[in-house]
Formats: C-alpha cells, sequence, structure tokens
C-alpha cells in the first residue's frame, strides 16, 4: 500500500509540460489583451463619430432656421453677413450675421497649437472672446493631442441683432469685434470628446436664383471631426482620417464627416 502511494505521489507535470502550459496561457491572454483594446477602439470610434453626427444635426437645423428665417440674405461681402476669414491664404474660420444672432467660428486648424495640417498655429487672426474669465469655461475648451485644454471659441451662437460682428474693424487681430461671452452658446462642446469644425462654406450661383419669388438655392458644406489636426489627411473639403502606421494617426478616435444642406432662401442674386 505504502509503495503504491510512493508511485503515485512521484508522479507529476514535467519542466517542459509547464513551460508549454505557461506559453499557451501567456498567448491566450494576449489574445484576449489584444481583443479588448481593438473593442475599446471600436467603442471609442463609434462614440465619436455618433457625437459628430449628432452635432451634424444641430449645426444644420441651427443654420437652416437662421438662413430661411432671415427675410433677405446675400454673400456679397458690402452687405456684411457672410464673412470667410484668411490669414495670408490660409482658411481661419468665419462669421455669419443674420436675424437676432451671429454664428462665429474657428476651424481646428487655427485652433491647434501643434498643428501640422495645414500650418502650425494657433493662428493669431482667429475669433476669441472679449474676456476669457467671463467665458462658462466647462463648455468651452479644445484640447489637441496630448495639448492641455485652452478655452476657445468652436462654433458659437451669439446674439447679435445689429450684425455687428460682421463688420470689419482694425482694433483686432481678426479683423473683426471680439465676442462677449455674455450670452454666448458654444454648439460643439456637448460631449466627452472635443469636436471641432474643420471647414464651413456656404455658396451659391446665379442660375440657382427664382427671379420670381426672389428666392435663392444655397449650399452649405461643413466638416466637423476630432480636434487633432495631425490625425488628418488629404485636402479640404474632403479630408480623412490618417490610416494605422501612418505618422500622428489616431486610430482610436479619429473620426471626420462632411455634411451638406442645400437651402432656398429669399434673397437677390450674389
Amino acid at each position: 500500500m505504502n509503495h503504491f502511494n510512493k508511485q503515485r505521489l512521484s508522479k507529476g507535470f514535467t519542466i517542459i509540460e509547464l513551460m508549454l502550459a505557461m506559453a499557451f496561457i501567456s498567448m491566450l491572454l494576449l489574445a484576449i489583451a489584444l481583443t479588448l483594446v481593438q473593442i475599446a477602439n471600436i467603442y471609442n470610434r463609434g462614440n465619436l463619430a455618433k457625437q459628430v453626427n449628432q452635432s451634424s444635426r444641430s449645426i444644420s437645423t441651427e443654420l437652416t432656421s437662421a438662413l430661411t428665417s432671415s427675410g433677405s440674405f446675400s454673400l456679397v461681402p458690402a452687405d456684411h453677413q457672410y464673412v470667410e476669414m484668411t490669414q495670408s491664404g490660409v482658411p481661419v474660420g468665419g462669421r455669419l450675421c443674420v436675424g437676432k444672432y451671429s454664428y462665429i467660428w474657428n476651424y481646428g486648424s487655427a485652433l491647434s497649437p501643434s498643428g501640422v495640417y495645414p500650418n502650425p498655429a494657433p493662428n493669431s487672426a482667429r475669433n476669441v472672446y472679449l474676456s476669457t474669465s467671463a467665458v462658462n469655461l466647462g463648455a468651452n475648451y479644445v484640447k489637441v493631442g496630448s495639448t492641455p485644454a485652452r478655452y476657445e471659441i468652436s462654433l458659437v451662437k451669439a446674439p447679435d441683432a445689429s450684425g455687428a460682428y460682421c463688420v470689419p474693424t482694425t482694433s483686432t487681430p481678426s479683423g473683426y469685434p471680439n465676442i462677449n461671452p455674455v450670452g454666448a452658446t458654444e454648439l460643439l462642446r456637448t460631449g466627452d470628446h472635443g469636436i471641432v469644425l474643420h471647414d464651413l462654406v456656404i455658396t451659391t450661383s446665379a442660375s440657382a436664383t427664382d427671379s420670381l419669388s426672389a428666392q435663392q438655392l444655397y449650399k452649405v458644406t461643413f466638416v466637423l471631426g476630432t480636434p487633432d489636426v495631425n490625425a488628418i489627411t488629404g485636402t479640404l473639403p474632403d479630408i480623412t482620417c490618417k490610416g494605422p502606421g501612418v505618422a500622428g494617426a489616431d486610430t482610436a478616435f479619429c473620426s471626420v464627416e462632411k455634411f451638406t444642406l442645400v437651402l432656398r432662401v429669399v434673397s437677390g442674386v450674389n
């Protein structure tokens, strides 16, 4: 009986068997970890894409309401209703002044303190508030990559019944009045991730007018997406996220989408 027990006790796993088991477990754990990382990346991209689409609906509603209810709209610079802001030929942002409110925006490239697409920034000609101390800082921030957050205008709706925000001035670097934060509402700082405008352009043509009704068709194109301009490639408005393995790519959070509206507005030919 004792001899039998000793034989049973002497049996066990060899070193090779233990090493093979440990190697198998390690590979299994690695596969699980990689799967979890992939799931997290898919979730993050999906979450950001959801926020981009939600923001696009909000912006579309705002711009549609503003233009169609304006009573009259014109792209002629002398009418001071629509401004495309540039510095040295580089787009910075823009302004739309119709009705009781004005819409003021900066592009992601103008907000980025370390951007390389399409130029280093932040741009001194970008739209800014009169005093950031009066801004609701929790609702107006931009963070690009690992750079600490700064409080900036992304897309703001501000009270401006006189349309003064679209009238040029020589007293500010942007060439237009700075924005009073009192009553201003940021339209893009509503989610877990910062979303910025990369492009917003309003166009029309002489052939898109109806002389009988004094109505004209306007095309509004805007691009929304990740605030990390280093993760983007291409030419506006057709920009995309960089692919995996490309320098600056952000496979976890990058999302960029282009949206187009066609609006019928009371207006003259521009």
